[in-house]
């Protein structure tokens, strides 16, 4: 195993098996295991393996890796979606309970669809900028293909 497969197995199993609250937590465990890295690739390796942080219940947050379903269904997030807008031509905005923003973007990224030039997310809101050249109703359609649950979550369309 090679030296990033070997960080990211070791990230994803700190995650998996320990309570894990910020990067900076995970940095700790790794170099306890003799394993340096720095705060820019271990946000990289995050992204890879589309952790995300999600509410603990306690008014805190820790990161979790998405289970086999939500890998390919997106299941598990899929009850957090409280709407999806669009917003002039250019913009859709995606409303989720608090929370689950970056899990559902670090979903929609992992589609790599062409139709979008960038996800942001903060809390409970996620902003998609629609590329020029695609219209709302092919971007729409490409959503649903995508994202079957969200069909009946658009408000505007």
């Amino acid at each position: 195993m090679n030296s990033k497969q070997n960080r990211i197995s070791e990230i994803s199993h700190i995650i998996k098996s320990e309570v894990v609250r910020s990067q900076q937590d995970i940095i700790s465990r790794l170099s306890e295991r003799g394993i340096e890295v720095t705060q820019a690739s271990l946000s990289r390796y995050l992204k890879e393996i589309q952790a995300s942080r999600i509410p603990d219940g306690v008014g805190g947050y820790i990161y979790k890796l998405p289970d086999e379903t939500e890998m390919t269904q997106g299941a598990g997030i899929a009850s957090e979606i409280i709407s999806v807008e669009f917003v002039g031509q250019s913009i859709v905005v995606i409303r989720t309970g608090g929370g689950y923003a970056n899990a559902v973007s670090a979903l929609i990224d992992s589609h790599n669809l062409s139709q979008f030039a960038g996800t942001v997310s903060g809390d409970d809101t996620i902003i998609i900028v629609i590329r020029d050249g695609y219209s709302r109703k092919q971007v729409k359609e490409k959503l649903i293909f995508e994202f079957p649950y969200i069909k009946e979550k658009f408000i505007n369309e």
